[in-house]
């Protein structure tokens, strides 16, 4: 398994579609109604074997530097989902991503992991700017934005699909000047 250690308590790592697919799948499926609220693309995900598909997609993007996706292990157990993807070569920039499992909330997991992850984009990627786009509604995220240093940008009204609504969104942003990331 190919990983970057955050701590003693947190890895993350490139998914092995094969091994992790149907471990996430079963954490998905545990927690469907909760996770849904801010990730309408779960409506789609109906079994392992599209999970599977889903990270054998990913690992082509990772290949072909479209995207960088990585599952979070918090204590050697798979806690949720990183990554970066619009990434932009020329800008030297990413969209960065997360979800975690809800009986995991609370614990400093997702910060530590998100800081991690922009450390892996500013010195192993050679990102200037990362950014995150986040539902208005959807507060513990954006209390992770502001605990691992990104800057409120604005607002962007109507912004997000979800379902057959648009809502609105926070864009945030962290510069590798910001200090972030050693």
């Amino acid at each position: 398994m190919l990983s970057y250690k955050v701590d003693d308590e947190i890895e993350l790592a490139l998914p092995r579609p094969e091994i992790d697919g149907p471990v996430v799948y079963r954490l998905i499926e545990r927690q469907r109604d909760y996770l849904k609220e801010f990730l309408p693309w779960l409506d789609h995900l109906q079994n392992e074997e599209e999970e599977i598909i889903a990270f054998k997609e990913m690992m082509k993007n990772f290949g072909a530097g479209k995207s960088v996706t990585l599952v979070i292990h918090y204590q050697q157990t798979v806690a949720g989902m990183i990554d970066f993807h619009n990434i932009n070569q020329s800008n030297r920039s990413a969209d960065i991503g997360y979800w975690l499992s809800e009986d995991l909330q609370g614990k400093g997991i997702m910060t530590r992991a998100v800081a991690g992850m922009c450390s892996l984009g500013f010195n192993s990627f050679n990102f200037n700017r990362i950014t995150l786009t986040i539902e208005c509604d959807n507060i513990p995220s954006q209390k992770v934005a502001e605990r691992s240093g990104f800057m409120l940008e604005g607002k962007l009204r109507s912004y997000l699909k979800n379902r057959d609504d648009y809502k609105d969104a926070y864009f945030y942003s962290l510069l590798k000047d910001d200090g972030q990331s050693s």
